[in-house]
């Protein structure tokens, strides 16, 4: 993920600039120090993506019966050939604050996912769940959604009993943590030389431009689109430079 935001780091850092929330926060810093920080955060964000990617691959990959959904909104289905319903899963790594919005929306993919099976003649019931993988120690039902604890999540998936489950899944994280590369730091610091030159004061370049990117951030493109252009050609300059190349994007792996 941090190799791929090289490229589009305008898009991924620069353009989610609050230039309100981020001037309190990082007002009086140099661009170097404001660089770094807005790239750190990308980062750490984007860990926690990446992460909840891995591990909705853990749990089609360790299931016996449940697979990636090709229905828009619904991450894993899972057939249960004993009652003949099908199941739906919206995963999240961890606890987060649900809204309303969310949860139409689990609703309406669901309905949309139940049409695609009608329409391969599946006659069971269908279920939809938001399973949350770590955090939940509880099972709910309300809204017409089923919430597993995470225990029961994994159980169900893996068709072992709650403890074997988790268990199971602790051991293919842990031998996954060997696996993974995680030193992206050339990557990072590209990032940190794009957005570090991008935001700099033209006349200054320690300085952070706020007010460009209140106008970048606040305003229609003919105000910035020009201005834009030319900082991203200066950054994209200063960093073939340092003999980093930008390499074609890596497609993500999906289930």
């Amino acid at each position: 993920m941090i190799r791929n935001a090289v490229p589009d780091y305008r898009n991924l850092i620069i353009k989610r600039i609050n230039p309100f929330i981020r001037r309190i926060q990082l007002d009086g810093l140099t661009t170097s120090e404001a660089a770094q920080r807005l790239v750190e955060d990308y980062d750490s964000r984007n860990y926690v993506t990446a992460g909840g990617w891995a591990l909705e691959a853990l749990a089609s990959d360790g299931s016996p019966d449940a697979q990636k959904s090709a229905a828009e909104g619904i991450d894993l289905q899972r057939f249960d050939p004993l009652t003949g319903d099908h199941h739906l899963y919206v995963l999240k790594s961890g606890m987060v604050t649900r809204n309303s919005d969310i949860v139409k929306a689990l609703k309406r993919n669901s309905r949309q996912a139940e049409k695609l099976l009608r329409q391969g003649r599946s006659t069971g019931a269908v279920h939809a769940n938001w399973a949350v993988l770590a955090g939940k120690t509880s099972s709910t039902y309300e809204d017409g959604v089923k919430r597993p604890s995470s225990a029961e999540f994994w159980g169900e998936i893996f068709r072992l009993d709650e403890v074997q489950a988790v268990d199971l899944a602790l051991a293919m994280a842990a031998v996954a943590g060997q696996m993974i590369k995680n030193d992206a730091t050339g990557h990072l610091l590209a990032l940190q030389l794009l957005v570090r030159d991008y935001i700099a004061d033209r006349s200054e370049d320690h300085v952070v431009d706020w007010e460009f990117l209140a106008r970048l951030t606040l305003q229609t493109p003919e105000n910035w689109r020009a201005e834009d252009k030319a900082r991203h050609v200066r950054a994209l300059a200063q960093l073939t430079r340092t003999g980093y190349v930008i390499a074609p994007k890596i497609p993500k792996a999906r289930g």
